[in-house]
């Protein structure tokens, strides 16, 4: 086969590739997933998963061709992962709002990403009879994988939330999206 002719089908289908990506704009999306809380307490070793869900709201910015950025906000809650250490009953409430800055890798229809942000959390222990309750703001990175086919998106991601006063809380969910 000729190289010339060989070279050029690779490129019309690598410009065709990177003519799939997720366009700009404004995008609305929702997920569930497995939350894990961890948590060493005086009463035993806390190591549950809970059913969390999220909703968030963003904005693809679209600005280059290799890298692409985005703006997200929603909100996160993790369930009530619950315990029986001991004789004690063990449950902890987590959920809040975030804002996160997204770094998107665009192959094509598949897209790469890192993310990081803010938490703004509400965490309630309840271990027996006593009740802890806090509020703050904490940290949180994450990384996914997401496919779109027209406006429609399907994302997998992993969450690692770095929230005060509890060992671990993580996500691992999968989410639907609309780009406007």
């Amino acid at each position: 086969m000729n190289r010339r002719l060989l070279a050029a089908v690779a490129l019309v289908c690598s410009l065709s590739v990177f003519q799939a990506r997720a366009a700009g704009g404004l995008y609305l999306g929702a997920g569930v997933g497995a939350a894990t809380v961890k948590e060493d307490t005086s009463s035993g070793n806390f190591d549950e998963t809970a059913t969390g869900y999220k909703a968030f709201v963003g904005y693809r910015f679209n600005l280059l061709p290799i890298i692409d950025l985005a703006a997200e906000g929603g909100y996160v809650d993790f369930g009530k992962p619950s315990k029986t250490l001991g004789a004690q009953q063990a449950q902890f409430k987590i959920h809040g709002g975030y804002a996160a800055g997204l770094l998107i890798f665009p192959l094509g229809p598949v897209d790469l990403y890192g993310k990081g942000g803010a938490i703004s959390a509400r965490t309630e222990s309840t271990i027996g009879s006593t009740t802890n309750s806090r509020t703050g703001s904490n940290g949180f990175y994450g990384v996914g994988a997401g496919f779109y086919v027209w406006k429609i998106g399907i994302r997998a991601e992993y969450e690692r939330y770095l929230i005060k006063d509890v060992d671990r809380v993580q996500m691992l969910s999968v989410s639907a999206l609309f780009q406007f």
